[in-house]
């Protein structure tokens, strides 16, 4: 089943390596609605996408390069792929087309269903560690500049 997946979500060239489960990732966390401030973690609602994006620590460096192409005030949390996969996670190093110089870019894929896959996610924010929290009231401004800017395009 899994693989059937693959070939339908992945990168749709070619899914690209999975990164070994020895290696760590970054998450940003660009939303407050992706934070738990009362307990100072990530929500699981970071995680629950069938798919999203994670920097690996051994190519990025530094939490300061995740950090580079995220809103101001972003956070990052980081996680062990072993852990993920141990979970039902797919971790493989691929492009991201809109930040193509990001050579530490990988997706995380996750096949269950809906019901399943907040599960999961629960567990795997469980798992994270925090390395910077989010600055909420300057995301919280950011978000509101964008809303006002979007609304004069109009």
């Amino acid at each position: 089943m899994v693989h059937e997946w693959d070939q339908l979500h992945m990168t749709p060239s070619a899914p690209g390596p999975q990164v070994e489960d020895k290696e760590d990732v970054f998450r940003g966390i660009p939303t407050p609605a992706w934070w738990v401030e009362t307990e100072n973690r990530p929500s699981s609602a970071a995680f629950k996408h069938p798919d999203f994006s994670v920097d690996v620590v051994s190519l990025a460096g530094s939490h300061t390069h995740t950090l580079g192409h995220l809103p101001e005030g972003s956070g990052v949390v980081r996680f062990n792929c072993g852990d993920a996969v141990s979970l039902g996670f797919i971790i493989r190093l691929e492009n991201d087309p809109n930040q193509p110089a990001n050579h530490a870019h990988a997706n995380v894929y996750n096949a269950a269903n809906l019901s399943k896959r907040k599960k999961m996610a629960a567990k795997l924010a469980a798992k994270c560690i925090v390395v910077l929290g989010p600055n909420l009231s300057l995301l919280a401004a950011n978000s509101e500049i964008s809303a006002t800017d979007s609304q004069a395009e109009e």
